[in-house]
This record gives C-alpha cells, sequence and structure tokens, in this order.
C-alpha cells in the first residue's frame, strides 16, 4: 500500500504526501502571474452619482418636503437637504477614486496606443511566420511519393479548415 493514493482511496490515503522519487513530476515552469480585475463594483459608481444629481435637481424645483416623523422611513429619493449633501457627494467621490485607483493598478496601463499598435504589428508577423513553419512541416519529403501513398488532405490543410485559415483542398 505506498503507491500512490487513487481519487478513489480513503481519505487518510489521500490526505498523505505524495510519493517521491524519479516518477514524481517536475514542477511546471512559472507561468507569470497576471493580476486579477478588480471586480465590476468598483466602477459602478453612475448609478449613485444619477441618484444625487437627480435629488438636487428634484430639492431646487420642489420646496422642502415636510420632516418625517421618527416611526416614519427615511426617503432616499426624494429631495436632498444641504445637511445630508456632503456626506452623500463624499461616498460617491470615494466610489470614483477607487475606480481610478483600480485602473491605475492595472497592467500596461499607462502604455501608448502606438506602442500597442506596434506589439500587435509584431505579434501579427510572428503569427505569420509560425504558420508558414507549420506549413513546412506539413509538405512531404521530395521523391517520398510512391504508388502505395494515399493521398489525402496533410494535417496543415486540415488544422487551416479548421481554423478557418484558407480554404479545405
Amino acid at each position: 500500500m505506498s503507491g500512490a493514493a487513487t481519487p478513489h482511496a480513503p481519505t487518510s490515503a489521500r490526505a498523505s504526501m505524495p510519493p517521491t522519487g524519479s516518477a514524481t513530476p517536475a514542477l511546471p515552469p512559472a507561468v507569470p502571474a497576471v493580476p486579477a480585475l478588480p471586480p465590476p463594483a468598483d466602477f459602478d459608481f453612475l448609478p449613485p452619482l444619477h441618484k444625487l444629481l437627480s435629488r438636487l435637481i428634484t430639492t431646487s424645483v420642489q420646496p422642502p418636503a415636510p420632516t418625517p416623523t421618527p416611526g416614519q422611513p427615511k426617503d432616499d429619493d426624494g429631495p436632498i437637504e444641504v445637511g445630508q449633501l456632503q456626506t452623500k457627494v463624499s461616498e460617491v467621490k470615494a466610489k470614483i477614486h477607487k475606480a481610478r485607483r483600480a485602473v491605475l493598478a492595472l497592467p500596461d496601463v499607462d502604455r501608448s496606443v502606438e506602442d500597442q499598435e506596434d506589439e500587435i504589428e509584431d505579434l501579427e508577423a510572428r503569427i505569420a511566420s509560425l504558420k508558414a513553419a507549420l506549413q513546412k512541416l506539413g509538405q512531404p519529403a521530395n521523391g517520398v511519393e510512391n504508388e502505395d501513398t494515399i493521398h489525402t488532405p496533410d494535417c496543415m490543410q486540415s488544422l487551416f479548415a479548421a481554423l478557418g485559415d484558407g480554404p479545405f483542398w
């Protein structure tokens, strides 16, 4: 029972340390970690801003509403009072600053459009050269064909047809 634990092994066997030795695979090469994107809620400041501006417009058009009694629920959609204005504005400003910080923390946000276009051209050239190399690998060697050769589309033609990069011969 010194073999590797299987998915159907008891929990105690699966929780043990894996066997070591030459059969243990090497760790995969480190892939550069891409930072996680910020959650969409970080950029959702337009609805609160719209609500605040709507309440301000309502305040300037209508006379102030009567003061609610302690048992009455607070109306967050009605006209805004001057005392509440600073608090509500601060909440919206904090959301905008949080969104700005999230954008500035993203990788390559400081790159210019020209830099990005240059990189795209380089990558497109690399793709073209790799496709050409693959096409060369798919060609049969000269003088190899004989009467017993079965004529079927080579793998590169099938690949290009599957990718939609060319007609199927």
